[in-house]
């Protein structure tokens, strides 16, 4: 199904999928009731999308286990392809939030290729906004605008201004990073005309952000001004983004000489983050109180703070481990599960529904596409004369000559098996011929004295519109009219 505006629900999903950037309040509970209202109008990807917004939730407020868990339980319950690219989205931000970043980006990337032009825009610019941030957040002390530069087109293709703000409030905050200031405060300036024009309000990471690359240029007093809008009065996307702008607002505190003043809003700043459940900033917090203690003369303290801080690091650092693996686990776990309900347990080939879903991919390449089925000739012979273990035999034998075959095979049940070929109908049927002599030619005798196996092959070309089934029907008949016609022949 290629979606479009005009459907139920779907500019409702896009709202929320551009408010994830905005803010929380009550997010979670749109994002509900929405897929119930979906799911009893019997309109499942709405519906799963809108579940997806509660993971995507979960991972941005410390509960990057549920939102992983939740993901991977949509991503392996649906077939539906732009569904399928948002849960390895979401998944990539759940596990880039404990760490996992190799994974995420694997999962992010496979989330941008899955998407085609005329799926929902919020959803792809999602997509773009993760993978640059992702991207980026890997290439220390260099930036590549090319990530940025699809974001932010698709970001103001969707008309959402909180996904125009935070691609490039990311940008800033990876040029700052990357120490290129001139960057950062284009970026700054843009995103500050956007939040003004549109009458946005700025997040608490983005206004964090701002203040950051603020404070870089050495505006001190504008720096000091945004950060504590951030941690005052901003809207929050993340459960770590007040507890982040407290640290902030501490360390611009130490440069006008405030130690003590730093030090009390370091406390704070361990309070919520304790209380949201973000262990990582509580102590990135420690950190800084050792500064602060030092700034104070207390050189005592701040060395019983650091050491404090290294022994805080490190059992974070096993804890992220230990989730890590979990996470790594449960992925083998559901693929193992995709991989056993796709594939035929005795040949080792797609089943139907692999089969299937290999060939919809093909389709969406607009490439000649043919189908061909391939039937054993007088098969049940075979089992009753040999047994049904040199029947096996025969049929694994089969998949591995269909492996030799440029296409994909499967396995349709019994001695019947299926081929995609991307290619004209010419090449099909030179190509099901070269097939048809393989399997005649075969050394059988190796699995039973005596034993030849031939097969009966139809062909068929997906027309341009036209449903597979409609040439896989074709092809039936064709396979049909080669077993009157004597067995052992291909028909196109």
């Amino acid at each position: 199904m290629t979606p479009s505006h005009h459907e139920p629900f779907a500019d409702q999903v896009g709202q929320l999928i551009a408010d994830l950037y905005r803010s929380h309040d009550g997010l979670s509970a749109r994002a509900v009731a929405l897929a119930d209202a979906a799911a009893a109008a019997g309109n499942t990807r709405w519906a799963d999308l809108a579940r997806l917004v509660v993971a995507d939730v979960d991972n941005r407020n410390g509960r990057a286990d549920e939102g992983v868990t939740l993901a991977r339980r949509v991503l392996s319950a649906t077939e539906d392809r732009v569904v399928r690219a948002h849960a390895h989205a979401v998944v990539s931000g759940g596990l880039w939030r404990v760490g996992d970043n190799d994974r995420a980006v694997r999962h992010a990337l496979q989330a941008m290729r899955m998407l085609e032009e005329g799926d929902p825009l919020p959803v792809r610019a999602d997509h773009a906004l993760v993978l640059a941030a992702m991207v980026n957040a890997q290439r220390p002390g260099r930036i590549s605008t090319e990530e940025f530069e699809v974001a932010q087109a698709l970001a103001e293709a969707s008309g959402q201004p909180s996904m125009i703000i935070v691609n490039l409030n990311n940008w800033a905050w990876c040029a700052c990073a990357a120490g290129d200031l001139t960057t950062a405060r284009a970026m700054v300036a843009r995103l500050q005309a956007c939040a003004e024009s549109t009458g946005t309000q700025l997040s608490s990471s983005v206004a964090d952000t701002v203040a950051r690359v603020l404070l870089e240029s050495g505006e001190f007093d504008e720096a000091e001004r945004m950060i504590v809008y951030a941690a005052e009065q901003a809207p929050t996307t993340d459960s770590d983004a007040i507890p982040a702008a407290l640290i902030t607002l501490a360390e611009i505190q130490y440069r006008d000489g405030d130690w003590a003043g730093g030090l009390r809003t370091l406390d704070r700043c361990r309070a919520i983050a304790a209380r949201n459940g973000v262990a990582d900033t509580a102590v990135a917090a420690l950190r800084q109180i050792a500064v602060g203690q030092a700034g104070l003369g207390d050189f005592e303290a701040a060395y019983r703070t650091m050491v404090e801080f290294h022994d805080a690091w490190t059992l974070r650092r096993s804890q992220q481990s230990e989730l890590v693996a979990r996470f790594a686990h449960a992925q083998f776990a559901v693929e193992e599960f995709r991989a056993l309900a796709e594939r035929d347990p005795l040949t080792g080939l797609p089943n139907r529904r692999g089969f299937d879903a290999g060939l919809q991919a093909a389709l969406a390449a607009a490439e000649p596409v043919c189908v061909a089925l391939v039937d054993l000739d007088h098969f049940k012979q075979v089992n009753d004369t040999y047994s049904h273990a040199v029947g096996d035999d025969v049929l694994r034998s089969i998949a591995d000559l269909l492996g030799a075959v440029p296409g994909v095979a499967g396995r349709q049940g019994g001695e019947e098996f299926v081929l995609m070929l991307r290619s004209g109908l010419d090449d099909a049927v030179r190509a099901c011929e070269r097939l048809r002599h393989a399997v005649e030619a075969h050394e059988w005798q190796d699995i039973a004295a005596g034993l030849s196996v031939t097969a009966s092959i139809g062909v068929a070309e997906i027309r341009p519109g036209e449903e597979p089934s409609e040439a896989m029907g074709r092809a039936d008949a064709l396979l049909y009219a080669a077993k009157r016609e004597g067995r052992n022949r291909v028909r196109a």
